[in-house]
């Protein structure tokens, strides 16, 4: 245990820079203080409420000096949902803290040190509010009304919402709609205190321009009043083009989609449209919540790959394949990898809608996949892993294989600096761009170009 410091000491300390979950991080004889909602520049008086060997836990007593930066957060439940992070701070400056969260895991975790002037400034999104267009939400029946909400932050606290203003409004719309609906046919949600209820959760999915919308009843049981609300719903709420039902009995289990799930309205998928190309979606299919951003991050991409019309690219964690829509006129020929059936399935969906010819889905781990692959010639591989990156089994196959470029996109600047620092060893990192896909939240993603060194 720290011995300088100890749980409800005050301390009057400065906030230096702001950390990977949006806290502000300041040192007291050399033990660095995490404090929630603190901005760089700022002087607080703090209390402790946590002790580590090699950090502590603060949250503020008094802000002595305030901040330029500071505003006010536009949410009226922000302290409380813990779903953003960032509202109390000046839209254009969290871009440039989240640049220098990236800087800060390459210059502790890669070595040797990557040059700052590498890491691009971070492209910001022009609209910021309203951006996600699939919400996850809980239900829960308190005190005889249903509502949906969020857990807070690190806990079960359920926080009911009316609204919530970084989701696209028609969600909102919707949402309220179904719970009105839910309490008018007595279909209820999850009662907390007696385990009782129908409804776990609503997961709804709508397009960027708001003309489709998707909607699937995570259930905790059977309610022969669903296809009575469902009826009203498609009534009230025409852009609806599907409904599922989804059983998900399991209170304990996190997580919404099983496999037991059935379309109870509609048709099988919802389609969007992103760079003039259509996907074809289904509820369970991952595909990046802030459309507008993820045209940026898609066009990143192709920009650092600078493809020619002979080269043959490798798209793995494909999902539904979007970087092979957005780099496939400038390839020979690109192969989409993908382990999800049900994404491989709406993958060929999509390219088959864009007339795309030139495209491979092979449904497959990466392994398998690339010793199919043995006898190509790769120039170019594509990633955009999950949270915990690329790996060790993944990077191994990468430095088997030597294709000239690597485009690596990234949603953990951690997780990317570790494998920067295996990776470099063949390859030199030519251009980091962050991108804020999720403004007002502390997540960063990042496009990244490596060439194989000569």
């Amino acid at each position: 245990m720290n011995e300088h410091i100890k749980v409800d000491d005050l301390l009057h300390i400065s906030i230096k820079r702001m950390g990977i979950n949006g806290e502000g991080i300041g040192y007291f004889n050399k033990l660095a203080i995490f404090v929630d909602q603190a901005l760089p520049d700022e002087e607080l008086d703090v209390v402790i409420t946590q002790v580590f060997d090699n950090r502590a836990i603060a949250k503020i007593e008094k802000i002595t000096k305030q901040s330029v930066d500071r505003r006010e957060p536009f949410c009226p439940v922000y302290d409380t949902c813990g779903g953003c992070q960032t509202q109390h701070f000046d839209y254009l400056k969290t871009l440039i803290q989240k640049r220098d969260i990236l800087i800060k895991s390459f210059d502790r975790y890669v070595s040797p040190k990557i040059n700052e002037d590498l890491v691009k400034d971070t492209i910001g999104a022009s609209e910021p509010k309203h951006y996600r267009n699939k919400a996850s939400l809980p239900v829960q029946k308190i005190r005889g009304k249903n509502h949906f909400g969020m857990y807070a932050r690190g806990s079960n606290q359920f926080i009911a919402l009316n609204g919530c203003p970084i989701q696209n409004e028609l969600i909102d719309h919707i949402l309220n709609t179904i719970i009105r609906l839910m309490n008018q046919y007595e279909m209820d949600g999850i009662d907390p205190r007696t385990r009782r209820g129908y409804v776990r959760s609503l997961v709804i999915r709508v397009t960027e321009n708001k003309d489709q919308a998707q909607v699937s009843f995570i259930m905790a049981k059977k309610s022969n009043r669903l296809q009575t609300v469902v009826s009203e719903l498609i009534k009230l709420e025409p852009k609806i083009v599907s409904i599922y039902e989804v059983m998900n009995a399991d209170l304990k289990k996190p997580g919404f989609f099983t496999d037991d799930m059935s379309l109870i309205y509609g048709k099988e998928t919802m389609t969007e449209t992103l760079n003039d190309f259509k996907f074809l979606l289904t509820p369970e299919a991952f595909f990046q919540l802030n459309t507008a951003q993820a045209h940026q991050f898609y066009l990143e991409m192709k920009r650092l790959a600078d493809l020619k019309p002979h080269e043959i690219a490798i798209d793995a964690y494909a999902g539904v394949a979007p970087v092979s829509h957005y780099i496939h006129q400038d390839a020979h020929h690109v192969y989409a990898i993908e382990i999800d059936p049900k994404a491989c399935e709406s993958a060929r969906l999509s390219l088959e809608a864009n007339h795309i010819k030139n495209v491979t889905i092979l449904q497959s781990d990466f392994k398998r996949a690339l010793s199919g692959l043995k006898n190509k010639q790769i120039d170019v591989m594509f990633f955009d892993p999950p949270r915990t990156g690329l790996g060790e089994e993944t990077i191994d196959l990468i430095l088997t294989f030597q294709p000239k470029r690597l485009i690596y996109g990234s949603c953990n600047p951690s997780t990317l600096a570790k494998d920067l620092n295996i990776l470099q060893k063949t390859y030199d990192l030519i251009e980091t761009v962050p991108i804020d896909m999720f403004p007002y939240t502390s997540l960063i993603e990042s496009v990244s170009l490596m060439m194989r060194k000569v």
